[in-house]
């Protein structure tokens, strides 16, 4: 595999020929995310870096680093595994960057995963959070997201944490939320990948993550995934992934292309499994969004009370008034108002 500029040209659609202030332009951009690979290599390959270049980078480590002193605070507070994110670093070539614009950490145990954000909301000057509580199989999962400033510019993007208590959460149809995830991390992180494609297409980005993973798979890491890859219903998504690394032609690999190849037949049945109807498991999942009712309904610990009228769930970071929709009804905000007079709306 060859991690250069010229294939992230190639990954993101671009003449070969463009200058690369175009090219780091587009790497920046949502669709791509590949905005510290493009400065680490441009530095790499001995283009003039410039006052730019050598900001860009360094904001780039001292996020790098940021999330590494967030995993260490979060280690201290109980069990978490990372998801993609910081633990994708390794995989790439030394002194190569892969951008991050948040750390994702997974928290299976419910107590741990609220010791972590408010053991993080205490240590950093958080100014937004953002609580999901998902119901699957009569068991309750949450997704956590906390946003606070960048120490050094206000010019720079939020730093971010998400804590998540299941890694896939599927497409609410016909996967079902997955609360265990692979025990071979290289396989899971493959996965995870995957999994986007329920949310949107893949990026740039995404697509050199899949790429450095399957070059570093053993002959074992393939045996896995291909059980894994039917054993948690993502192989049409993990093919997917593979024809986009081998669209590239200086990431595919013979073992990108006999792993595409050699999942067909999985992906055919995970796909007639679908169009059956119905989850894998008969278990739909539900997602209740947090409407933020203010930091005086905030809880030490996460306490859910609920009934006809409202779900309120009150944790270390406010208090949180769950509903079904993107939009809150004014009735439904107007009772829990008049129910918790601590309570205050948004802006």
């Amino acid at each position: 595999m060859d991690l250069s500029l010229r294939t992230v040209r190639e990954v993101m659609g671009v003449d070969p020929d463009i200058r690369l202030g175009l090219v780091l332009e587009r790497a920046g951009r949502r669709d791509q995310r590949l905005g510290g690979t493009v400065c680490s290599l441009a530095a790499a390959e001995g283009h003039r870096m410039g006052a730019l270049g050598t900001a860009l980078l360094d904001a780039e480590r001292a996020r790098r680093d940021e999330h590494e002193r967030i995993i260490d605070l979060v280690g201290r507070t109980g069990r978490a595994d990372v998801l993609k994110g910081a633990a994708l670093q390794r995989y790439y070539p030394p002194g190569v960057l892969r951008t991050s614009r948040d750390v994702d950490l997974l928290v299976p145990d419910e107590g741990e995963l609220w010791a972590a954000v408010a053991a993080v909301a205490r240590e950093r000057p958080v100014d937004e959070a953002r609580v999901s509580m998902l119901d699957s199989g009569g068991r309750r999962h949450w997704a956590v997201a906390l946003n606070w400033p960048s120490p050094e510019s206000d010019l720079d993007y939020v730093y971010a944490a998400e804590f998540l208590s299941a890694p896939f959460v599927g497409n609410s149809t016909t996967v079902p939320l997955r609360a265990e995830w692979p025990a071979n991390r290289t396989v899971a992180h493959l996965l995870l990948i995957a999994e986007e494609l329920f949310q949107q297409p893949l990026r740039g980005r995404d697509v050199v993550d899949a790429a450095v993973l399957v070059d570093a798979m053993t002959e074992q890491d393939v045996t896995d995934l291909h059980q894994a890859a039917g054993h948690w219903m993502l192989a049409p998504e993990v093919q997917e992934a593979l024809a986009r690394v081998n669209a590239v032609s200086g990431l595919a690999t013979e073992t990108s292309r006999v792993l595409a190849r050699d999942l067909s037949a999985a992906a055919e049945r995970e796909r007639a499994r679908r169009a059956a109807g119905g989850p894998g498991d008969g278990t739909a999942t539900a997602v209740h969004y947090g409407f933020s009712l203010g930091p005086a309904l905030s809880s030490p610990t996460v306490v859910v009370e609920q009934d006809a009228e409202l779900t309120v769930v009150r944790c270390p970071v406010g208090g949180y008034l769950m509903v079904d929709t993107l939009s809150v009804p004014y009735e439904l905000a107007r009772t829990a108002l008049d129910r918790y007079p601590g309570a205050v709306l948004p802006g």
